[in-house]
């Protein structure tokens, strides 16, 4: 029962794996190539491509680089996905292939899986703008600080050579503002350090100057752009605000802008919304990014709050109720960040042409109705080689005589099947085996028959499907005295029924052989054989009470003085004659050539 739960699962396993490239949820596409540059080297190009749930910025042609295991890698640059789990897990390689009859997606793990990796030469500049006024209180301001440090830490394991440059500014008065800043500088091990210990020492005070530190922090982000040298102005790759408030700006002011206003209409807003938010740094959009709680200060409905808060992003802000989310909204905001750094290398075999496909995992899309693919059958499509195995295994044995008995032992045989031409998912042949008992007097057993197999025995999975005639050889067994008799076998034959499968690794198959037969035996001792037909020395049948008035009376007959005597002469004049069954099973592991 084990081995057909097994089975039955292996067909499942692959039927499921088909269906998985086929209605693939996640996955990236295009047709690989090898052409011939003009100095004589192969040229690796992937073309065509297409994607479903990964996003990244799709090229018309992707050259291919040879990697050290000499597999072919494909970089997409920034890709992201949907996906729940991300790229975690890798992506599987799949390729479309002509399986004998049609085409389909066919797996090859010996591809390594695509994996993500960081694009850490790249220069991110970020500035922390953090509200440090007094309605945030001791205990809300102590998780604030805690999840600026957490931001730090993402951003630090993603990339600790310093690619990505951090400032932080803290505010709540103008004047404290300018006070509370720590310049732009490359994020490693010392660094981080120190900007730990600032973000300790930040302070609460009165006011909430907001849009002042964000200009602050805009000016200061494009200072240290126009500063970098020649040799890094080329890998300056994203620059940034992060933002947080625990409530509306109510002290930046500037005479040149104009007086102070309420909400919308304040002349420092409109300022941010049109001159910083999105500005041009080095030939990038800065972007800016909020997180807000709603503090007790902000009474005012959520429509003029989003709208505020709105205008001073270059994206949806992040609003929120309380402080139970401001850490994860940090990590959610550095990790979306480390996505800027995030590319995706997929690998091909060198050799192989053709459409390619990495899909995420086992998530299918179960909507997705596949078409089949007709495609002309070639002139020649007989290529399958023949099947040729040997196998060994473990046997068994249930022998229904008078006592019965059970054998172990070893067995080995030889199967061969030929492809047949009218069908190529088909092969006949033959198979042979020999079964040897652990005791040296059981059953030696000789079968030999037909076999077939179903399916693709080279690329995918085939079943076994065998049928032989079992011929069972046994000398005299001497039993013990405590069985009390002697048989003489003599051979006996059955049908064997064999199931199995083979794997698409290692050339390696399995199968079970059921075997049920008969044999012949003369036992000399009607003692131990009640029933059944009695003989004497001249071949005459005997019945029960004739033996009985032959030898004397019944007690006398079992349970004589001489016992040993009496079963002498007993043995010397007759013989009980019996056909028991048989019950041969294994279990057995092949290799084919």
């Amino acid at each position: 029962m084990k081995r057909i739960l097994f089975l039955l699962t292996s067909v499942l396993f692959v039927i499921a794996s088909f269906a998985q490239a086929d209605k693939a949820k996640y996955y990236i596409e295009g047709d690989y190539s090898i052409s011939r540059a003009p100095n004589g080297q192969f040229v690796y190009n992937l073309t065509d491509i297409s994607s479903k749930g990964i996003f990244f910025s799709v090229p018309d042609t992707l050259r291919g680089v040879v990697e050290e295991d000499e597999s072919i890698s494909f970089t997409f640059e920034k890709a992201t996905t949907d996906c729940p789990d991300g790229f975690k897990d890798g992506l599987k390689f799949w390729k479309w292939q002509n399986n004998g009859k049609n085409y389909s997606w066919q797996r090859d793990s010996e591809v390594k899986d695509a994996q993500q990796n960081f694009e850490t030469d790249k220069i991110m500049v970020a500035m922390l703008i953090l509200d440090c006024s007094n309605s945030l209180g001791d205990a809300n301001f102590a998780k604030l600080q805690s999840s600026a440090i957490k931001f730090l830490d993402i951003l630090y394991n993603a990339s600790p050579d310093g690619s990505v440059r951090i400032g932080i500014v803290g505010f709540n008065t103008m004047s404290n503002t300018d006070e509370m800043v720590r310049d732009i500088e490359p994020l490693t091990a010392s660094s981080k350090d120190r900007m730990v210990q600032f973000i300790h020492g930040l302070t609460l005070y009165n006011n909430t100057s907001l849009y002042y530190a964000m200009r602050k922090g805009s000016d200061m982000i494009a200072d240290y752009v126009a500063s970098l040298p020649d040799s890094e102005r080329d890998k300056f790759d994203h620059a940034c605000m992060v933002s947080f408030t625990d409530g509306y700006d109510n002290h930046s002011k500037d005479e040149r802008l104009g007086v102070p206003q309420r909400g919308l209409d304040n002349p420092y807003f409109q300022y941010i919304r049109d001159n910083v938010v999105n500005r041009s740094v080095g030939g990038k959009s800065l972007k800016s990014h909020v997180i807000a709680v709603k503090g007790n200060d902000v009474s005012e409905d959520n429509k003029l709050y989003k709208e505020v808060f709105q205008g001073i992003s270059s994206e949806d802000p992040v609003l929120l109720d309380d402080f139970s989310q401001v850490e994860a909204q940090f990590e959610k905001m550095a990790n979306d960040l480390i996505k800027r750094w995030q590319n995706l290398t997929c690998y091909v075999p060198s050799a192989h042409q053709g459409r390619v496909r990495w899909t995420i995992g086992d998530y299918t899309d179960n909507n997705v109705i596949v078409p089949k693919v007709q495609e002309k059958t070639p002139a020649v499509t007989y290529s399958k080689r023949p099947f040729l195995g040997v196998n060994a295994g473990l046997d068994f044995e249930i022998a229904s005589q008078t006592k019965t008995l059970t054998y172990g032992g070893l067995c080995a045989g030889f199967d061969f099947a030929f492809p047949t031409k009218k069908k190529d998912n088909v092969a006949v042949g033959g198979m042979l085996s020999l079964k040897w008992p652990f005791f040296v007097r059981g059953p030696f057993h000789i079968g030999l028959g037909p076999l077939m197999l179903v399916g693709d025995y080279e690329n995918r999975v085939a079943f076994i499907l065998g049928g032989a005639v079992d011929l069972r050889f046994h000398n005299t067994v001497e039993r013990p005295k405590k069985f009390t008799w002697t048989a003489d076998n003599k051979m006996g034959a059955g049908g064997t029924l064999r199931l199995g499968f083979t794997t698409i690794k290692h050339k390696l198959y399995f199968f079970t052989d059921l075997t049920l037969g008969g044999f012949h035996a003369f036992y000399k001792d009607p003692l131990a054989c009640p029933g059944g037909t009695l003989y004497d020395v001249d071949g005459n049948e005997v019945s029960g009470q004739d033996l009985i008035n032959r030898w004397g009376h019944d007690e006398t007959f079992y349970t004589g003085p001489s016992t040993d005597e009496n079963r002498a002469v007993i043995e010397q004049f007759y013989r009980y004659d019996t056909h028991p069954l048989y019950f041969n099973f294994s279990f057995n592991i092949g290799y084919r050539f």
